[in-house]
């Protein structure tokens, strides 16, 4: 399958809501031995915006040493977080919290070479699409690469039509992997594997389709964000 394939990792944390290092550790060294091409930490998935700067800093030391920085994408929350990045060489996926218009521009020229951003409306007014890819190109500051949230498949196609193979474009839905390519993404972020299946699937689009399905199935059934985030903790612990 000529995709790529991005989890957004989990993070556990004690009883006090800091991150569990020697748990999270063990996950970071499991999930490292996997295919999967990149991780990112910190994610809203794990509700990293509820983390401070300094460990949002020091499980990208974790994940680093597990993984190695290639592999990762830092969900940077504040402009600390892209600068801890930066320092790490772990390339930034910066939340795009702006307002529609010069700002959401404004955001995208500011931020370093090679950055990603993460586009989800649930955490800015704007959102990444083809008016704004097509601006920032214009003026070379179109970002590296993009996570598409709640974003259809014309949303996907549009943004690929406006911004060309120089924006790696990855929808942040696994629900329809096979669909999502044909619309113009190089890739999906998969959030049922940060469950880390055992065994895990192959890299196939059938096999890796099929596995997706079977865990998203058991999220939709929750009615809440946060049971679907402690159901995805609890079957990474299970090895589920």
């Amino acid at each position: 399958m000529n995709a790529e394939v991005v989890v957004p990792v989990l993070t556990f944390v004690t009883a006090e809501g800091h991150p569990d290092m020697v748990s999270t550790g063990g996950y970071a060294e499991r999930a490292a031995t996997t295919w999967v091409d990149r991780f990112i930490v910190s994610g809203s998935t794990t509700r990293g915006d509820l983390l401070t700067v300094a460990e949002r800093a020091s499980l990208l030391d974790l994940w680093s040493a597990a993984a190695g920085p290639s592999r990762l994408l830092a969900c940077t929350w504040c402009e600390q977080d892209v600068e801890e990045a930066l320092m790490r060489r772990i390339t930034p996926l910066a939340v795009l919290a702006a307002r529609p218009g010069p700002a959401a521009f404004d955001f995208l020229r500011r931020l370093p070479a090679a950055s990603y951003v993460y586009s989800h409306p649930l955490f800015g007014a704007a959102t990444l699409d083809a008016d704004l890819c097509i601006a920032a190109r214009r003026a070379g500051c179109l970002p590296a690469g993009a996570k598409l949230a709640k974003a259809s498949l014309a949303d996907i196609a549009a943004v690929h039509a406006a911004a060309g193979t120089s924006l790696v474009l990855l929808d942040g839905s696994s629900r329809r992997v096979a669909a999502s390519l044909a619309a113009g993404a190089a890739g999906v972020v998969a959030t049922p594997l940060a469950a880390l299946p055992e065994p895990f699937p192959e890299r196939g689009l059938g096999a890796l389709q099929r596995a997706i399905d079977a865990i998203q199935a058991a999220l939709d059934a929750l009615a809440s964000r946060e049971e679907r985030r402690a159901a995805l903790v609890d079957m990474a612990r299970r090895g589920r």
